[in-house]
């Protein structure tokens, strides 16, 4: 069995689902996977982490809201001038590679920590290593992943973040110059980065068959719920679905006591980006807002619903995340919007799965359309391409991701 040092962002228990649905299922495939990578409090997969080899970094996390602030500044200007989170991984990392024989060091990023730490262990140690982006800077207006407030004023956080991505950029080419080869998640990203390596692999992302498989629920509500997480309404813009939900109720086409708009999002952002949303057309009092669940009570979320919704955009290019794939997964009815005009669309077409939707008609015509199915049958259905959305499966990703890894060794 291959060692793989996994050098990430993000692990389960935290919203990491690409790296920890890898790690569980590589060890059926001969890798055996020892994570180094930042802790964070939340507990969104907290299977994914049991039986894991993970060690964590807390940089600035504690219960003293206070101190916590004083340190994430204190690192975050370390980090810009001295590269310190990439030091104290590194060093953690190397603890682990004189101790055990490591055959690749994976990373796997939305920014670009830890890929310098990775090249520096490759570097000195003289082991490959892979990086995987999620996200990349260019794939979004205005430096929204340069997303943390520094200032009051928007004019210092726009100088603030632009410096910022300007050094991480220079970083993050020399960085892919050196990798032995490059991973993503959409073809978009693949072309985009295939510009600094020629040898960059498209692995989309997808879901757990274990866990996401079609339920027939009835219920006595006409639910739309929403997973995940919303960055900003540059990338994901509910203001198409609320002005259909506003028109339909304001002509009575939809029932005010079975209709349930259900969002489930991971931070204090998002809620402020749906109240403020659905404020403006005058809707808030119809729409419920939760905290983000578990990964094991998804699937019934999903499976209760009537209509599944996948907020989108048309500027953000290539973003294709785990949600389209657990919602079609569950075949129910998907509602795009907005109509990404890319990777969502056409995912969505080719799978048969729902819409992708460009106009208030198009979003009111298949809300009805549902609706009418939900009146009759107590639950609704997607009958899609079965044969195309299995290939996304998460086993299936750890099998390709596998055989990836295996091509760079072809001696062995």
């Amino acid at each position: 069995m291959k060692n793989l040092l996994i050098l990430c962002d993000a692990f389960p228990p935290d919203f990491a689902p690409r790296m920890g649905y890898l790690c569980k299922y590589l060890k059926n495939l001969d890798w055996n996977p020892i994570i180094v990578t930042e802790y964070s409090p939340r507990n969104i997969f907290p299977d994914l982490a049991k039986e894991q080899n993970v060690t964590y970094i807390n940089f600035y996390f504690s219960k003293n809201k206070l101190w916590q602030k004083i340190k994430y500044i204190f690192v975050f200007l370390l980090d810009f001038l001295f590269n310190y989170k990439n030091y104290i991984i590194r060093k953690k990392a190397e603890k682990i590679i004189t101790q055990t024989e490591i055959s690749l060091i994976l990373t796997s990023t939305f920014k670009i920590f830890p890929t310098l730490a990775a090249c520096q262990l490759s570097k000195k140690h003289t082991i490959p290593f892979v990086v995987d982006f999620r996200d990349i800077f260019e794939q979004t207006p205005n430096n929204e992943l340069i997303s943390k407030r520094v200032t009051n004023s928007a004019f210092i956080n726009r100088i603030i973040a632009s410096g910022i991505t300007k050094k991480l950029l220079r970083q993050r080419s020399t960085i892919l110059q050196q990798a032995r080869a490059v991973t993503t998640v959409s073809e978009w990203h693949k072309e985009f980065l295939s510009q600094y390596n020629s040898n960059t692999h498209l692995i989309y992302n997808g879901f757990d068959s274990d866990l996401f498989y079609p339920q027939k629920i009835e219920s006595d509500n006409f639910i739309i719920s929403y997973t995940g997480r919303i960055e900003s309404r540059e990338i994901k813009d509910p203001s198409l679905f609320f002005e259909a939900i506003a028109q339909l109720l304001a002509e009575k086409k939809l029932d005010v006591e079975t209709l349930k708009i259900q969002f489930y999002v991971i931070d204090k952002n998002s809620k402020q980006i749906i109240q403020n949303c659905a404020k403006e057309y005058k809707i808030l009092d119809f729409i419920d807002i939760f905290n983000s669940v578990s990964n094991f009570e998804i699937p019934e979320i999903l499976n209760k619903s009537s209509v599944l919704l996948l907020l989108a955009n048309k500027l953000p290019k290539g973003i294709v995340g785990t949600k389209i794939f657990e919602y079609m997964a569950v075949e129910k009815p998907i509602l795009c919007v907005r109509n990404d005009e890319g990777v969502l669309q056409e995912v969505i077409n080719r799978a048969n799965a729902g819409i992708a939707a460009s106009t208030v008609e198009e979003t009111e015509k298949f809300l009805l359309e549902k609706y009418v199915e939900w009146q009759k049958n107590g639950f609704t259905q997607q009958n899609g391409n079965r044969e195309y959305v299995k290939q996304f499966s998460r086993k299936r990703q750890a099998e390709q991701f596998v055989k990836f890894f295996e091509n760079l060794f072809p001696n062995s």
